[in-house]
């Protein structure tokens, strides 16, 4: 009897077959990055000479996606992949495995340490540390110019590029924190994906919906305690993200007779045009409507 398993395993493998190629006439090797935020890193990097796409959709919570056969098509058709690692994108690696060949996958955090939950997973949410996002365009940089050597000096300058730019969104996110009382910068939101973004910035953490991952649902009980703590922190108000059906937090802010802020970009960028389609913009997006709801 064939399993679940083996039955995608077989459909997967039809859909690559019965596909047709996408790739351009232009001679242009592609990297497929898992979310578009990775990606965002690698087009700065990569430039012209390598054409960069991302896996998910905007807006897909990488945690619970579901790979379709488009994803092993996609993922066959390029020639190199990045990844954020650390239990993100728990999914991959049997895609990679259903895509065949032996090309190149680069994990774009490591050498970096992540923070652990209470029951000691590591926070794959780095990236949301703008000085972290340095170490991850190093590690781009580096790894095409050792997938395409030819390119490297031209991977550097846009590095380096690309770094003065954090470095200054690094400078103007402290300059708008700053207009946060410190008793105010308390944040709440509903999945743990702060932690590196409130450590850097002085923010205390003061809890989520959710924890690190959106997999498991929340109990009641947990949802009451969460608001005992926003009313006994004087948080003045909570945030929901992009990624995540709104309700829950909703209902948290009305128990807890809060504001709720305006939505923020953790695990995706936004659409093309809602002024969070690039990472620089989506933290700026991020910190404008943290400091417009607790100053």
């Amino acid at each position: 009897m064939i399993n679940k398993k083996t039955a995608l395993i077989a459909v997967l493998v039809i859909a690559l077959l019965l596909s047709s190629c996408e790739k351009t006439d232009d001679g242009k090797k592609t990297a497929i990055s898992t979310i578009n935020i990775i990606n965002d890193f690698v087009k700065n990097v990569a430039g012209d000479k390598i054409g960069a796409v991302p896996l998910l959709p905007v807006g897909s919570d990488p945690h619970i996606y579901e790979p379709v056969p488009r994803d092993v098509q996609k993922i066959a058709e390029s020639d190199i992949v990045f990844y954020n690692g650390f239990n993100l994108e728990k999914w991959l690696f049997e895609i990679l495995e259903n895509a065949g060949s032996s090309r190149q996958a680069f994990q774009v955090a490591r050498n970096l340490e992540p923070m652990k939950s209470p029951k000691g997973d590591p926070d794959p949410h780095l990236w949301m540390d703008p000085v972290y996002a340095v170490t991850y365009v190093e590690n781009i940089r580096d790894s095409l110019s050792e997938f395409d050597p030819e390119n490297a000096e031209y991977y550097w300058q846009n590095a380096e590029s690309y770094i003065k730019q954090l470095e200054e969104l690094d400078e103007w996110i402290k300059s708008k924190v700053a207009e946060i009382p410190e008793e105010k910068r308390k944040l709440v939101t509903t999945h743990d994906a702060y932690a590196y973004f409130g450590k850097r910035y002085g923010f205390k953490v003061i809890g989520s919906i959710w924890g690190i991952t959106t997999e498991d649902e929340p109990s009641a009980k947990e949802i009451a305690l969460l608001v005992d703590k926003i009313n006994s922190e004087k948080v003045p108000a909570v945030f929901f993200e992009t990624t995540i059906n709104p309700k829950l937090m909703q209902r948290v802010a009305a128990e807890a007779n809060v504001k709720l802020g305006k939505p923020l970009y953790g695990d995706s960028l936004g659409p093309e045009g809602s002024g969070a389609d690039t990472y620089i913009k989506m933290v700026k997006t991020n910190v404008e409507n943290i400091v417009e709801a607790l100053k």
